[in-house]
């Protein structure tokens, strides 16, 4: 299996970069030349090529703003499907997130724009192993289009001391992230956009820094040629607070405060990483039956995800590895979220949805020898709960039916 990203300039069709995960090697130039001229050759006769199939290759082009064109090529061996066409926009977007709009699409000299190109690696390559499936990168933010969180019990407190830090930091944008997954945001964090809440969680994990980080970024959608200054800052070795702040204050103003308003919450930061790797409080875990052996629930109106693939008693865990258990989790939400159930309610632009209008399904169920997922759509959720392939499917709909009630509703924290 493999995948490669190829960028290249719309207007030249110069190659800006080649990022290549998987088996083999990356598509030689002259390869590339000819990818693109058959894009350019369906351009001057009005027809625009989207997509095609070789006997060894799965394409898709897309062209952003007459500037930058991405080309994804998957291996024949490699799933791809129609959400493909929403990753490349998700990869055309972390281009704007550390460079802005005007610099990719003004830019008149190729070779310093491929050198200023080269920070987004790092991130093009962390959703080229997800779209991949590969070892180590288990998240489903870029399938749901939501910010992946978890599930504290001391969430409202969390929430209140956020507010707080970040007013004294003049931001209204701020979160609490750890390991890449938000603990909690304030009000205006949550008013991002479904790429800009997918992708900063992703730039904080994948960028490594000792204490603090202070990183011009540019909002895709709210501000994709004003940039903000993300401050980002440890407070202990697995959690962070980000803001997206102006000019002021200094990074060195920004590490001073948090020392001393974090300080007195230092225990209770801390006591959060018992929500690792299961992703969810052990008293809102202790509630999910013990068929259970992996979970996805999505609320597309708050534009949170939270998953759990680690649920590690021995009874839950042996029949599925926890890679192949996101595998199953993955495959089945691209098959059935969009192509069968209803679309979420606030979509990533160009969801995929084949759905006839008078027939709208509430739930769903995939069974295969390895394992069986049961959907359930209530919205603005979606909740897909793996089992044992075992299990019957009417024993399956009941717990999953529960399991939703577990997250939804009483007073337990909800996503």
């Amino acid at each position: 299996a493999s995948c490669t990203l190829v960028g290249l300039s719309a207007t030249s069709g110069v190659p800006l970069f080649v990022r290549h995960t998987g088996h083999g090697k990356p598509p030689a130039y002259a390869l590339i030349g000819s990818l693109n001229g058959i894009h350019v050759f369906g351009e001057s006769h009005g027809v625009t090529l989207c997509t095609t199939r070789t006997h060894n290759a799965n394409l898709i082009w897309k062209t952003y703003h007459d500037s930058i064109r991405l080309i994804l090529i998957r291996g024949s061996e490699t799933v791809g499907d129609s959400c493909d066409g929403s990753l490349l926009d998700l990869m055309f977007a972390s281009l704007v997130l550390l460079l802005g709009l005007e610099t990719l699409t003004s830019a008149t000299n190729v070779e310093r724009l491929k050198r200023d190109i080269r920070p987004c690696y790092v991130l093009l390559d962390e959703l080229l192993s997800r779209a991949m499936g590969c070892e180590d990168h288990h998240g489903f933010s870029h399938l749901t289009g939501c910010a992946e969180c978890l599930i504290p019990s001391e969430q409202h407190n969390l929430q209140n001391e956020l507010e707080k830090f970040a007013e004294g930091a003049d931001s209204t944008y701020g979160c609490v992230m750890m390991q890449g997954h938000v603990l909690c945001g304030t009000r205006n964090f949550w008013s991002l956009s479904h790429t800009e809440l997918v992708l900063l969680p992703l730039l904080v994990a994948s960028n490594t820094f000792t204490v603090a980080r202070d990183l011009p970024i540019y909002l895709p959608n709210k501000s994709p040629n004003v940039p903000f200054r993300m401050l980002v800052i440890r407070l202990t070795g697995l959690i962070s607070v980000v803001t997206l702040c102006g000019p002021t204050p200094t990074l060195t103003e920004m590490m001073r405060a948090a020392s001393s308003f974090w300080a007195p919450s230092y225990q209770t930061l801390e006591a959060l990483s018992s929500l690792l790797p299961c992703n969810i409080s052990p008293s809102l875990l202790s509630h999910l039956d013990n068929a259970i052996i992996g979970l996805i629930l999505v609320n597309y109106d708050h534009k949170k995800c939270v998953s759990c693939v680690h649920l590690s008693e021995e009874s839950r865990s042996r029949c599925l590895s926890v890679n192949r258990k996101v595998a199953a989790l993955r495959s089945v939400y691209r098959s059935v979220v969009g192509p069968l159930l209803q679309p979420p309610a606030m979509p990533p632009e160009d969801f995929p949805s084949r759905l006839h209008p008078d027939h709208v399904p509430l739930e769903s169920y995939v069974s295969t020898d390895n394992y069986k997922v049961y959907i359930l759509q209530s919205s603005p959720y979606h909740l897909l709960v793996l089992f044992p392939p075992a299990l019957p499917i009417h024993i399956a709909r009941q717990v999953s039916i529960r399991t939703l009630a577990v997250f939804t509703k009483g007073k337990v924290p909800k996503i």
